[in-house]
């Protein structure tokens, strides 16, 4: 693995990770050798039912558990909270759970064309499921204040925004009360950072177009030109701050989906802002870590390690403090 970037304000370990993205497909219901809470309804709203599965520590449990938060990717039009069993993804769950942590995964509405579902709402929908945990945090034993977020691609741009955003701006009529809580951390797997940059897009890895996303985030044809806001208020880009809570963002040095140029774009600000935030590129690696001409570099058991050992370490300075 080559190091991309050190980190900006804290000394950090070499940290990678692992995960699934755009257009993955389905997975099947996660196995779990402990207690685990499946399709809890967090919220509901236009007759819809969303989800999440909650799954409990298999080693050292306590009343006030910390939370690894995950957010499946998908390109904000498919995927489910079955992605936490995939095999990229579970061993990362696993070794958290040992020490503790409760892992919990969820569904989100999802883009359909012109349903009416747009990346805004992928994002509330995050963030009411941290409601929902912060207002039941007694009943799964959990403690609100120590909560990472994680996602993959689509989901590692959800996680950024949750790690970033100002929640207050993130309500609809499906939200719960006002309880919001805020992440420790964040860790993103080859997430966008903005898209107000078609640019960033641009890769000659792949001839996709580099504005495919813009209906997803308008509902409109438009594009940028025509509600610029939207695109900024999607972009994690223009919330992060000095201020934000550790991220953590790995990217792949030959993924054509969501290209390097992302990683770069927000190292930028990071480093302009003086924000903590760490970010690794992985050699050899492709979207969802496929191997792009050689092996990558760590290999996969080695990047599931460290992404675990990541959560922990934020988990972990919280605790003691």
């Amino acid at each position: 693995m080559k190091r991309f970037l050190a980190p900006l304000i804290a000394a950090a370990a070499t940290l990678c990770a692992a995960g699934t993205g755009l257009g993955a497909p389905a997975a099947t219901e996660v196995e779990w050798k402990a207690e685990a809470f499946r399709d809890v309804i967090y919220k509901q709203i236009d007759g819809r039912r969303i989800k999440m599965d909650i799954y409990m520590p298999t080693k050292g449990k306590s009343e006030k558990a910390p939370v690894l938060y995950y957010v499946h990717g998908g390109g904000w039009a498919a995927g489910s909270k079955a992605k936490g069993g995939l095999p990229l993804m579970r061993p990362v769950f696993e070794k958290v759970a040992e020490h503790g942590v409760v892992c919990v995964s969820i569904d989100y509405r999802l883009f359909k064309g012109r349903n009416g579902v747009l990346m805004r709402d992928c994002l509330i929908d995050a963030v009411d499921g941290l409601r929902f945990l912060n207002e039941n945090a007694a009943k799964y034993g959990i403690d609100p204040d120590r909560v990472v977020v994680w996602g993959d691609s689509a989901g590692g741009q959800l996680a950024q925004m949750l790690n970033f955003a100002d929640y207050s701006k993130f309500r609809d009529a499906g939200s719960p009360a006002e309880n919001d809580i805020q992440p420790i951390a964040g860790i993103s797997w080859y997430g966008p950072s903005d898209f107000t940059i078609p640019d960033l897009f641009k890769t000659d890895l792949s001839d996709k177009e580099i504005n495919r996303f813009g209906l997803r985030i308008t509902g409109t044809d438009g594009g940028y030109a025509e509600n610029p806001k939207a695109y900024e208020e999607m972009s994690p880009y223009f919330w992060i701050s000095k201020d934000s809570p550790p991220l953590l963002s790995i990217q792949g040095n030959k993924d054509a989906t969501i290209p390097l140029a992302h990683a770069t774009h927000l190292k930028e600000k990071a480093e302009k802002i003086g924000a903590d935030a760490t970010f690794i590129i992985v050699e050899n690696a492709g979207h969802n870590w496929r191997k792009v001409g050689a092996a990558i570099e760590p290999n996969l058991t080695t990047i599931q390690e460290l992404t675990a050992d990541f959560a922990l370490k934020q988990i972990e300075a919280v605790t003691s403090k």
